[in-house]
């Protein structure tokens, strides 16, 4: 799978940036402003205030790493199977369509099916 922890983001990453959140905490304790902080931190002001705002209401746990995002996968292991055996079949003809010189246009249509509960 491209993301297999279910984000973008690997473990190391999610602690990296979990760091830099836990420093502008004690930056913000510290008397810093959000502007300030991102400017030390190299992050956007955006990420500042809104660290400054979660640190000022819930504390430097507020800013701590929740885990992966996103939602939690709805496919079965089977199907998660059948999607990666797509994927890579489409994967290995665009690659021999290539080796022939011919185009290598390939789409994939995945459609999803929702039933009323």
């Amino acid at each position: 799978m491209r993301y297999p922890d279910g984000g973008g983001l690997t473990p190391a990453a999610r602690a990296k940036r979990e760091r830099v959140r836990l420093e502008a905490a004690g930056l913000f304790a510290a008397g810093m402003s959000p502007p300030a902080v991102a400017r030390e931190l190299r992050v956007s002001r955006k990420s500042a205030c809104v660290w400054d705002k979660a640190w000022r209401t819930a504390g430097a746990e507020a800013l701590e790493s929740k885990g992966p995002g996103g939602q939690r996968c709805r496919l079965s292991d089977a199907q998660v199977e059948r999607l990666e055996a797509a994927l890579d079949a489409a994967t290995h003809l665009r690659a021999k369509m290539q080796t022939y010189g011919r185009p290598t246009n390939i789409r994939i249509s995945i459609s999803v099916v929702s039933m009323p509960r």
